[in-house]
């Protein structure tokens, strides 16, 4: 298969070097002392490792040696079975711990262990070894002049990047499992975020695209200003809103939809469903919109809220009827656009139970409430074919989610509370952007921003949950293939968990936010500035993270 993707004009950023993923497996003790036997039998128990604690020579005698996985970051998991006999104590705390100091010696198993009885100990955990490190059990623990310790089942598996220091070739992405297939069974569609030029409209990166996903978003292509190309109208017609009001409107076919024709006909050819993003949004949204007159002046005056949702209503009812008059006419009327984004971002962050909605934006300051939010989703309930979804929109939305009151989940739940109240409204989920970080928030948990907690609440008010825009971003930390791995796989073990079934709302669908790490936007944001993120699932090689793995791994459970 031809793997020649020099045709992108896409400037290459300098990229992490990304390994493939080892594991090695030790199942024995260092033998740095004296007073330690191998292969003893113990009495049904063959194979038991025997330490004598007074013929120890080290304060330390139980250690496994971790140095040649110095400056790595690794997972550790452990189990063992232990016993200890001839201790003063009736209960022995006994840890196994890596003598890591800029780790904050982190602790891999710990247990009351009964002397006289056999304990099995387990842990996991991922560690940063900045030097040459052991995991050991601390001989000042235990009454080491006094006991004998036996040791069976002793399994630690090391699972790292090129952890023998030999560069492994990644798999290209057509010669992997397809994500689309493997996630079949738990969601509706699986997709990718891509952008027109230089990206989606190359023949090769379809290739790609459509044999990972069935679902794609386009990045920018179908937002207003892309929509109006950055230009205002120059003649006008008249167009009576639902309202009773009469406004001027642009005459002419709005110049963005010959760039949405190539991108649905590439979906179509492509047997590709797309998410649309998006109808009503404060950003990528042009200031002239909302002024008297469509005035592009700094100081022009916003107009009424009634000639406000006459414009509201045109500009919904345009691209809409535009979408479905392609459909009808190039694809037999079957959809596309299976998902609208009605509404994008309109909550605040911080939000309180009485300032919930972000301020910073035209469509507040025209309306001062939620009255623009509704009243696109009515719109759009007009406009829409009933067979496509609406949706809700937000980054954030796990922020507060198990609180009573405040923060973002529960502020997006005054918004759904509102829509639902609309009797000409509809909703049909909340999509969930999901631009998380490394380290936070927590997958689930009862601690406060839990995404899972966020999840559960949406779906208690009766509607569906899209996983619209996931990214993991490694934050201020060094990029760390294993860690992003097991990141991925527990938000897609998460997902699945509460995935949408024939008798309950649910995840019903999956977008990730982008294809390779060098065309990620999180490199443009200030918050990351000096640190490279890389929180996609594909390398500029088009290569298999270990990521793309975490996923897969997942999607088999």
């Amino acid at each position: 298969m031809k793997k020649i993707l020099t045709f992108l004009a896409i400037a290459i950023l300098s990229c992490a070097t990304i390994f493939a993923q080892e594991t090695v497996k030790i199942t024995k003790i260092d033998t740095t002392s004296k007073g330690i036997e191998f292969g003893k039998k113990k009495g049904d128990s063959k194979d038991v490792i025997e330490i004598i604690g007074k013929k120890t020579t080290t304060t330390n005698p139980i250690s496994i040696d971790l140095s040649k996985y110095e400056k790595k970051e690794v997972k550790i998991d452990f189990y063992c079975d232990i016993l200890i006999e001839g201790s003063k104590n009736s209960v022995n705390e006994v840890i196994w711990v890596v003598n890591d100091f800029n780790s904050g010696f982190p602790e891999i198993a710990k247990s009351k262990v009964k002397t006289g009885e056999w304990s099995r100990m387990s842990g996991s955990k991922f560690v940063s070894l900045t030097g040459k490190r052991q995991l050991y059990i601390p001989g000042n623990k235990i009454d080491l002049k006094n006991c004998k310790i036996y040791i069976k089942n002793l399994e630690v598996k090391i699972t790292g990047d090129n952890l023998s220091g030999k560069e492994e070739q990644l798999k290209y992405w057509l010669d992997v499992p397809s994500l689309k297939d493997s996630l079949s069974k738990h969601f509706d569609y699986f997709g990718l975020a891509v952008t027109w030029n230089n990206e989606f409209e190359a023949p090769e990166i379809q290739e790609g695209v459509k044999y990972h996903a069935n679902s794609i978003t386009m990045g920018n292509e179908f937002k207003p200003d892309f929509i109006f190309r950055w230009s205002v109208p120059k003649t006008f017609k008249d167009f009576k809103g639902q309202n009773g009001k009469t406004v001027k409107v642009p005459n002419t076919t709005l110049a963005g939809f010959a760039t949405c024709e190539q991108i649905l006909q590439a979906a179509k050819d492509n047997g590709l469903k797309m998410r649309g993003h998006v109808l009503v949004w404060h950003s990528q949204t042009p200031h002239w919109f909302f002024t008297e007159n469509y005035s592009t002046a700094n100081n022009a005056k916003l107009v009424d809220k009634e000639t406000m949702n006459a414009r509201m209503e045109w500009y919904i009812k345009t691209v809409l009827e535009f979408v479905a008059d392609w459909e009808k006419k190039n694809n037999n009327g079957k959809r596309i656009i299976t998902n609208w984004d009605v509404v994008n971002e309109a909550c605040a962050d911080g939000a309180s139970a009485t300032k919930w909605l972000r301020e910073d934006s035209d469509w507040f300051r025209v309306y001062g409430n939620e009255e623009f939010i509704v009243n696109a989703f009515r719109y759009a309930n007009k406009y829409a074919p009933k067979d496509v979804n609406l949706v809700y929109n937000d980054y954030n939305c796990y922020a507060g989610a198990n609180n009573k009151t405040g923060g973002k989940t529960n502020a997006i739940l005054k918004v759904i509370d509102a829509i639902q109240a609309a009797p000409d409204a509809r909703i049909d989920a909340v999509g969930m952007q999901a631009h998380v970080q490394i380290d936070y928030p927590s997958v689930s948990g009862t601690v406060s921003d839990s995404f899972e907690a966020a999840i559960k609440k949406f779906v208690a008010k009766g509607l569906n949950v899209q996983v619209t825009e996931l990214d993991i971003a490694n934050n201020k930390q060094l990029y760390s293939g294993i860690k992003q791995k097991q990141k991925y796989h527990d938000y897609f073990e998460m997902f699945i968990k509460n995935k949408k079934t024939a008798t309950r709302k649910g995840v019903e669908g999956v977008t990730i936010w982008g294809i390779t790490d060098n065309g990620t936007w999180l490199n443009a944001l200030q918050q990351y500035k000096g640190h490279k993120q890389y929180p996609l699932l594909f390398t500029e090689k088009f290569e298999c993270k270990p990521a793309f793995h975490g996923i897969l791994e997942a999607a088999k459970k």
